[in-house]
């Protein structure tokens, strides 16, 4: 039926059919949203809808992306809810373009062509077609709260729905409507991080409706915030980050342990952009710094006297000389538990190193042999490889820690024995060319067991520098003496150079093998009693934030560092997964005190930096991919925020929960998201709009996406007080938590 009403009367067809269906009978969210249209045609996943200009006018404009609400025009409380994807051309579009093409021929350019054309041909004119996707159904329940399906049930061909644009009520409805739980038994709080935005044309008076999140969304789950530089992945990061360590507010006992890998230094420190940084989250509900807050680094700054600069020693601490039970061997694991540390330091430094006398150093195995602990000769050998290891790393230049090297080994004997002494000497070993290098090592052997053992370290040099060629050499005397030693010396046969030994004095054969890792210094600190990965897991605990600035430093390094700390967390979470699934009983009922107790997030900006690149052959094998892939049921969350959607695994993005999208310049990054959830929807938009914090969100909690524009972070002097609007009513979700949803 064709409008033959004027527009410039008072009421459209659609506010007549307001008036004739009469107030009384409209239900609660009829009387408040606007009236915009009529659905032409739907089906199980698309619907096209008839809409006036005079009606799209007094709504405000409909913009792309907007939501729609279609139901009858009188009935129950329950709406089809309809997203606006494109404009739709109606069957009478090509007769509308003539009547339009000869009314601006007419005009001549010499006034609107419009005031040309009788009333009712510009009413017809002005009825267009909007395309728009079926998200699903909000089904009233009788107490007055929704429910929601992800689909329709049916549909007719004379179906009689009306549309309506939502008013602030109902989108609030339907922009916070919590579809799903991450089964996180504790009072949730829906924090407010944006409000809704459309179009980045939005008026000033555009119906709008507070934006908020589930911060359990983010727990133990993937997170990806996709969007160039400068689109504001830091700040919702920040928002993020806040939230989430807000949880302890009201929850006193829900402390989540959160640790960002701050490539820039923004979270570590104040800026001008945020005034305070992140690192004072903890002033927002009056707690101290030491018990919330911990940030670490690979230098000291003076900024931040609370820093933990992030230094191993990585000569460890003296082996105990008394070891014979297992007792014993945990106390040398953890004597030298920094030495390994570092070694696992110096093999990444290392990994691209092609040379013999290099790989052999790098892939010796120092770690301790728990059997070794009740053999004399295994322990003497073991001794002898830390000792040159150790050498290796006072040549390379690492500062030498405060106690003294010595050759004594487990026992009472030195580790070098006077039947090796002899071989090194000068009439032994006539047909060399080394004579003098071999016999100036037994000389300094000699010297040090008529003195109690004592050596210096550059003593030390000399001799591994030496014993390195000595091995080696088929002019020497040292294959006579490792052939008597293995005859009537070992009692099991074994070599006195065994493989480990040999691989670790490789590095002497040449000067330059201990520069090859000698950078290190940078990260070698004597006096330093703990591990610093141990620290941040120990933080994490506790229920800290934790930032670590890499903002300075090498990269290399500071990749290194951000490896360490990840295996640490993830062993961790390993081992206390096992525990806990070995203590659990299946039918005691959830204890709600623990349900944050052991959880993890991790933020890592730029994360293309550190995770493997989708191609990469070992990507499931690092401790990113594993942490993403198996983080779920080990509590660790994950915060991946980057400009490049195509450098993250597709394993992981397939398991990943939570999504923000904001401006993207390339097709091809395009490309990728489009292929997840319904974010095909979109792509245009985040195409052409580049505006900071303009992004489109979806989470766990959500059924479908929602456009955003994200509050600014910011730290008042003081405290912000709830997050929530204390306005809203509470009413039950379908599974039984409270969330912030209005009946309308």
């Amino acid at each position: 039926m064709v409008l033959e009403t004027s527009a410039s009367e008072s009421t459209s067809l659609l506010e007549g059919l307001k008036q004739s269906a009469g107030q009384p009978t409209l239900t609660p969210f009829r009387n408040r949203a606007k009236l915009v249209g009529s659905v032409y045609t739907i089906s199980y996943t698309s619907a096209v809808v008839a809409v006036y200009d005079y009606d799209r006018e007094q709504a405000g404009g409909l913009p792309k992306n907007a939501f729609l609400m279609a139901a009858k025009l009188d009935g129950d409380k329950s709406f089809i809810l309809l997203r606006i994807q494109n404009e739709a051309r109606l069957p009478a579009a090509a007769a509308n373009d003539q009547t339009r093409q000869e009314s601006i021929e007419d005009s001549g350019n010499q006034g609107s062509w419009a005031d040309r054309l009788p009333n009712w041909v510009k009413d017809k004119i002005s009825l267009h077609g909007l395309e728009c996707s079926v998200l699903g159904t909000f089904i009233a329940r009788e107490d007055g709260t929704y429910r929601y399906a992800e689909d329709i049930a049916n549909y007719y061909a004379v179906n009689e729905l009306m549309v309506w644009k939502p008013d602030a009520e109902s989108l609030n409805l339907i922009v916070n409507h919590q579809h799903r739980t991450n089964d996180i038994p504790i009072a949730r709080k829906a924090a407010k991080i944006g409000r809704t935005r459309f179009a980045a044309a939005d008026s000033d008076n555009a119906t709008i409706a507070d934006f908020r999140i589930n911060p359990t969304d983010i727990m133990k789950r993937r997170t990806a915030y996709f969007g160039m530089s400068r689109s504001g992945k830091s700040n919702g990061l920040k928002i993020v980050a806040e939230n989430i360590y807000r949880i302890r507010e009201d929850n006193p006992e829900h402390r989540v342990g959160q640790v960002i890998f701050d490539l820039s230094g923004e979270y570590a420190q104040d800026n001008y952009q945020d005034g305070k940084g992140l690192h004072r989250v903890h002033e927002t509900i009056g707690l101290p710094r030491q018990s919330e807050v911990a940030t670490y680094g690979l230098i000291p700054v003076d900024w931040d006297k609370c820093r933990n600069v992030m230094k191993l020693n990585f000569f460890g601490d003296q082996i105990p000389r008394d070891w014979q039970d297992d007792q014993d061997t945990r106390l040398v694991e953890q004597a030298l538990d920094q030495m390994l540390a570092g070694k696992e330091i110096i093999k990444g430094i290392m990994a691209n190193e092609t040379a013999r006398y290099t790989t052999a150093f790098r892939d010796a195995d120092l770690t301790v042999q728990p059997t070794a602990a009740g053999d004399m000769s295994a322990k003497t050998r073991y001794y002898r490889a830390v000792l040159a290891y150790r050498t290796a790393l006072a040549a390379a230049g690492l500062q030498t820690p405060e106690w003294e090297p010595t050759i004594r080994g487990p026992g009472l004997h030195s580790m070098f024995s006077k039947d090796l002494i002899d071989a090194l000497h000068r009439d032994k070993n006539t047909s060399t060319d080394n004579q003098t290098d071999y016999h100036q090592a037994a000389t300094i052997l000699q010297a040090a067991v008529n003195n109690q053992f004592k050596i210096t370290w550059d003593q030390l040099i000399t001799v591994f520098t030496a014993l390195s060629r000595f091995i080696e050499d088929k002019r020497g005397h040292f294959d006579t003496f490792e052939q008597r030693y293995i005859t009537n010396v070992s009692r099991s046969h074994e070599s006195w150079a065994d493989p480990r030994f040999r691989a670790v004095l490789r590095i002497f054969e040449s000067r330059n093998g201990p520069r090859t890792f000698q950078r290190v210094r940078e990260q070698h600190d004597p006096g330093t009693t703990n591990d610093f990965a141990e620290a941040v897991v120990e933080d994490l605990r506790q229920g800290k934030l934790v930032v670590i600035d890499q903002s300075a430093g090498d990269p290399e390094q500071n990749q290194a560092a951000a490896e360490r700390i990840m295996w640490r967390i993830f062993r961790s979470q390993q081992d206390r997964f096992r525990s806990v699934l070995a203590q659990h009983d299946p039918s005691a009922p959830p204890d709600a005190s623990q349900a944050t107790k052991g959880h993890i997030i991790i933020y890592i900006e730029e994360a293309h930096n550190l995770l493997p690149r989708a191609n990469a052959r070992d990507n499931l094998t690092t401790v990113w991919a594993r942490a993403a892939k198996e983080g779920s049921k080990l509590n660790i969350g994950m915060v991946l925020a980057t400009q490049a959607p195509s450098s993250v695994m597709p394993e992981i993005l397939s398991e990943t929960d939570n999504w923000v999208l904001s401006y993207l310049n390339s097709g091809a990054e395009r490309r990728v998201v489009a292929d997840y959830m319904d974010f095909a929807d979109f792509i245009d938009q985040i195409g052409r709009v580049s505006e900071q914090g303009f992004v489109r969100i979806r989470t766990l909690s959500q059924a479908y996406t929602v456009p955003v524009q994200l509050d600014k972070f910011s730290i008042e002097d003081e405290d912000v007080g709830n997050t929530t609007d204390p306005s809203q009513s509470t009413f039950q979700a379908e599974n039984g938590h409270s969330t912030e949803q209005p009946p309308l």
